[in-house]
């Protein structure tokens, strides 16, 4: 058998030598019936081969009976790319020619149903090494048999941009990406994996990277981009690899809005599974509210559509769980009947501490009288005197605040008249069309090297406007760089949901949230230090990046009844723990699923 001399020959050769053993990368050609056809070929020291071409895959076995001489068969595989099916089943006798081997061999094509439709004898094989050890695809070419979009390995051409994203500071190596080109694609990759043993990792824009991919099957849903609306019945249906913007622009064509948040470059799925804070989220509360149902693939490589009437529990826990339970590559969302907004920016000087505790002082004051159709935040920003920034903002510091009211521009300019009397520099704030909501905030369209903290606080005292007003002292050595964002919480989000779901702000009135530069990483974690009085100890899991990615601040996102809630479903729909890189909820063992039972039927 193949198997036992391969077994054979390695252990008589524990090293394999490049003049006597065929192991490495090479490309191949084989001439046959007038034509001739390329490949990249690996063979690795554990005596399989895999082969790659524009239009299949293959996988076999390999042995060699004396130096020099080596003998390999493999099935070949179609790809959709190919525009036919079947296989092709290869025998190969060769030889070493220095980093040249030259064979002869059989080639015998089978139809999809297994009927041998044509044979060739004597087809000529030649190859040229290009590396001495197994491709880095060797083990999971298999992997693009099935897939109708792109499959891609470390060193193909679009293989760091399909794995890249916005958020630079968490850097992807994965063993394989797939570009999903539909629902399809994306379970055959699922299935893959699981029984590769290997996790999934999912990405759209890379905005809300927190854990590296090294070793996974990557699944890039970025070309899911499927867009409808429903004006009639108020709705949209997403595809995965959308953008907020471009269902803004959708929706504002029948006097719609989606619930997005602060940037129109955010993918729609990882912002709605992890709950979605929405701009407008005193008057409206979670984006997660307003999703009607979500195709999901699971780890058993099923797509589910769930919805309130459908997996019930599923659909409860995707929305906050993340990619925790599956890959979502579709939802169907409510748009509400939103033309115009009242919002816009205002902006004061923040280097007097005296007047930045004022500022900032007076707005905490002012969003207790504020109604629910009014939400706002307020950034502290402190820029170095840095060349490369504008003058205008070099070496300053600034306290700003951001509005965004759902109501007519009348009631919305008197609300915002009490911040407009502290005297800011910059007042941007009128009436605008709900396609420019994402505007106000100006978040960075470009990828970014940042790390990315926050926290839910409580409400906030003097001694709280003095430690956060130091953080943009310019007599401070040292400190932050922007910025520092609270926004006020409260109204709908307090409210329970019509579509129940795992998001909560646990009775915080504020989100604490902060995008430092990649060298002043220790200043968020002074942040957050000199603000511990004031935390809740919760967090909120669309917001888990860096340190927050841990397992100990996960359970944090998350009451402790919905955390347990949310691992046993993980153990019943991810028992094997496929997906894991994100934010992770490990699945319950049985004890600590019979210890939670035992514990709820207590209460």
């Amino acid at each position: 058998m193949l198997e036992r001399r391969i077994a054979d020959m390695l252990d008589t050769n524990p090293v394999a030598d490049a003049l006597h053993i065929p192991t490495g990368v090479w490309t191949g050609l084989v001439h046959h019936d007038d034509q001739t056809d390329s490949s990249t070929i690996s063979f690795a020291p554990d005596g399989t081969v895999a082969l790659r071409t524009p239009r299949s895959v293959g996988t076999g076995v390999w042995s060699a009976d004396q130096p020099g001489r080596f003998a390999y068969e493999l099935t070949e595989i179609f790809t959709p790319a190919a525009d036919r099916s079947g296989r092709v089943q290869i025998h190969v006798e060769a030889h070493l020619e220095g980093a040249v081997y030259r064979g002869i061999g059989t080639v015998r094509v089978y139809s999809p149903d297994g009927v041998l439709v044509h044979t060739t004898t004597s087809a000529a094989f030649t190859g040229d090494r290009l590396a001495g050890g197994q491709a880095a695809w060797h083990d999971v070419v298999s992997l693009g048999a099935p897939i109708r979009g792109r499959t891609l390995y470390p060193g193909d051409e679009g293989f760091e941009e399909a794995c890249s994203g916005w958020l630079l500071t968490v850097e992807h190596r994965p063993a394989a990406v797939v570009v999903a080109a539909d629902a399809d694609d994306v379970a055959a990759a699922v299935r893959f994996a699981a029984k590769a043993g290997r996790p999934v990792a999912v990405q759209s824009t890379g905005h809300g990277k927190s854990v590296p991919a090294d070793g996974a099957v990557f699944i890039a849903t970025g070309e899911l981009r499927e867009l409808s609306v429903d004006p009639r019945a108020g709705t949209a249906r997403i595809g995965a690899g959308l953008r907020w913007g471009e269902v803004l622009t959708a929706a504002a064509e029948h006097g719609l809005a989606p619930l997005c948040g602060s940037s129109g470059q955010v993918g729609v799925m990882g912002y709605l599974t992890g709950g979605g804070l929405p701009l407008t989220c005193r008057a409206y509360g979670f984006a997660a509210d307003y999703v009607r149902s979500l195709d999901i693939v699971t780890a058993d490589g099923l797509l589910r559509t769930v919805s309130p009437a459908q997996e019930p529990d599923l659909f409860w826990a995707v929305r906050g769980g993340k990619s925790n339970f599956g890959v979502v590559v579709a939802a169907e969302i409510e748009l509400l009947p939103l033309r115009t907004i009242y919002g816009g920016e205002l902006c004061y000087p923040g280097e007097d501490p005296r007047y930045a505790a004022h500022v900032l002082g007076s707005y905490l004051a002012w969003v207790k009288e504020q109604p629910e159709e009014m939400s706002s935040s307020v950034t502290l920003l402190r820029f170095p005197d840095a060349p490369q920034l504008p003058e205008e903002f070099r070496g300053r510091s600034f306290v700003q605040f951001r509005v965004v009211y759902t109501g007519d521009e009348e009631r919305g300019a008197q609300l915002v008249e009490p911040l407009r009397a502290l005297g800011p520099e910059k007042d941007t704030c009128g009436a605008m069309p709900y396609t420019q909501i994402t505007e106000i905030y100006q978040d960075p369209k470009n990828p970014v090297r940042a790390h990315l903290r926050s926290a839910l606080l409580h409400e906030l005292d003097d001694e709280a406007v003095e430690e956060l007003v130091s953080f943009i002292d310019p007599s401070t050595p040292g400190g932050p760089f922007p910025g520092i964002e609270l926004r006020h919480l409260g109204g709908a989000l307090n409210r329970s949901p019509g579509r129940s779901h795992a998001v909560s702000t646990q009775g915080a009135a504020f989100h604490l949230w902060m995008r430092m530069p990649a060298p002043a990483e220790q200043a968020s974690d002074e942040v957050l230090e000199r603000l511990r009085r004031w935390d809740t100890g919760a967090m909120l899991p669309g917001f888990l990046f860096d340190h927050d990615s841990a397992p100990e601040r996960v359970r944090r996102a998350y009451t402790e009844a919905d955390y347990r809630r949310l691992a046993a479903l993980k153990a019943e729909y991810d028992p094997n723990h496929l997906f894991r890189i994100n934010h992770n909820i490990p699945p319950f063992s049985n004890g600590e699923r019979a210890r939670s039972s035992t514990a709820q039927d207590m209460r």
